[in-house]
């Protein structure tokens, strides 16, 4: 993690946005983050069965 935060903190195109900018900026060469949907669902899922196997345990 160390690694990411000093990449982002030392990265020359996140370095030329103004922390005001109201209008967003978009990067050309960025992936859109498609997996984050699937893994939310994915943790939910586990939690339920957590929840569940649990519950089930305890009767």
């Amino acid at each position: 993690m160390n690694e990411v935060t000093s990449h982002i903190n030392m990265s020359a195109e996140l370095s030329s946005i103004e922390i005001t900018d109201t209008d967003g900026t978009v990067f050309s060469g960025a992936s859109p983050v498609l997996a984050t949907p699937g893994a939310f669902l994915g943790g939910v899922a586990i939690a339920s069965a957590t929840v569940a196997a649990f519950e089930a345990g305890q009767g």
